[in-house]
């Protein structure tokens, strides 16, 4: 591969995976001010779930879409104007006290980042070496983990002071990138076409028919869960369980992130030199549902050992992005953004679970959680891990080339 072509692909793959890392930011927002959101927009729990659902009622049916538009219109044009609809979205968010205006600026926000991380990994497969695509599945995890630790760790900080504060640094970040993307994204193919959502649902179809998609699709929902559901919640629960407060609490739910962080890397790196990638995403499955029992159902008298389970399940959660290796494999080059979204989108079915876990937390206490409620409502997350060992089962083995192509 040209050396000038792999040069230009890391500028583009560095500002591409920064709004990656925005974008995790932007996406636990309301878990790390929920209070805060609470009082401000003056709702219910129940409420506040439907500010969750909000986000991924665009970011989810968009997931569908966003890899066909990429595919067919590359990342030139769409990049700054999905970024540009995140920086709209936080704007809104800064300034509005009305729940359907936060609702509204939510649905933006979700609208931009389903772009996120298909980006990425169409950068990836177009500008950078083949036989790094695994390893760089990985890396790219990592910088979203970045995004839940600066999320967790740094961000509650903020709930003190007025959030225009925050949010002047996130329009910032934005109109950088926005800069960025618009000077050095450039696209691998020719994209002179008129929109035609034809092609687009065509190359859906083309994808959502092959079996093997779904498989790892619900393998990546099932391992992804423990940051889809139960981070939302992580820092009330365990300000609960612990008698802590949020700031501590942020610590503790950050060690998921670095779990998650520190691992997917290395686990993208040995699945390029081992023949059965399936035992990786069994361990991984495997290690998130012990720690998962174990943080929902075991008393905790330290923080230390529900940060030591913490980073156990994020362990686990790092080789979840191995299921985006399957879903690419089952496809030719020109459709890879499609089938990374069409299993990014499967994978993300699970935020349909949020109301359900506000409402359970209502049903079981109506005012003041006990544990009880919280195991209730998040018993669903080792649930589904539980079942997921069926899908790791019947998905069919695969093994990455070693070229350099």
């Amino acid at each position: 591969m040209d050396k000038l072509k792999v040069r230009q692909g890391w500028i583009m793959y560095a500002i591409a995976v920064s709004f990656y890392f925005y974008d995790f930011i932007l996406k636990l927002i309301p878990s790390i001010m929920m209070d805060n959101i609470i009082d401000r927009l003056d709702i219910t729990t129940e409420q506040f779930g439907f500010v969750e659902l909000s986000f991924y009622s665009t970011y989810i049916p968009m997931q569908l879409f966003c890899g066909p538009i990429l595919d067919e219109y590359g990342p030139k044009k769409i990049l700054p104007s999905v970024i540009g609809l995140c920086l709209l979205g936080s704007i809104i968010s800064a300034v509005t006290r009305d729940y359907y205006w936060y609702l509204l600026a939510r649905l933006l926000i979700g609208f931009g980042s389903a772009f996120a991380f298909v980006s990425v990994l169409k950068i990836a497969s177009e500008w950078l070496p083949k036989r790094a695509y695994p390893f760089l599945s990985g890396l790219t995890t990592t910088f979203g983990m970045l995004g839940g630790i600066f999320s967790e760790s740094i961000v509650p900080m903020f709930n003190d002071y007025d959030q225009l504060y925050f949010y002047s640094v996130i329009c910032s970040v934005a109109v950088l990138l926005i800069i960025l993307s618009v000077l050095f994204v450039r696209d691998g193919e020719q994209h002179d076409e008129p929109f035609d959502l034809l092609l687009i649902l065509k190359d859906i179809k083309t994808v959502l028919s092959r079996q093997q998609i779904w498989v790892a699709g619900l393998i990546g929902l099932a391992m992804f869960s423990p940051i889809q559901l139960f981070v939302t919640w992580a820092i009330p629960f365990f300000a609960h369980d612990l008698a802590i407060d949020k700031i501590t609490s942020g610590n503790i739910a950050s060690m998921l992130f670095w779990g998650t962080c520190v691992f997917a890397p290395i686990i993208g790196w040995v699945a390029t030199r081992i023949q059965h990638m399936k035992s990786l995403l069994l361990l991984g499955n495997f290690l998130s549902l012990v720690g998962m029992i174990m943080v929902i159902f075991s008393a905790h008298n330290s923080v230390l050992s529900a940060m030591l389970l913490m980073f156990l399940v994020g362990a686990g959660v790092s080789a979840q992005p191995l299921v985006f290796v399957y879903a690419t494999r089952e496809v030719d080059i020109h459709l890879t953004a499609t089938a990374v979204a069409a299993t990014n989108f499967i994978v993300n079915l699970s935020s349909l679970l949020q109301p359900y876990i506000g409402r359970q937390l209502i049903q079981v206490s109506r005012s003041v959680y006990s544990l009880a409620s919280w195991r209730n409502a998040l018993a669903i997350i080792p649930l589904l891990l539980f079942i997921n060992f069926i899908f790791i089962y019947i998905l069919k083995e695969t093994q990455y080339d070693n070229d350099n192509s």
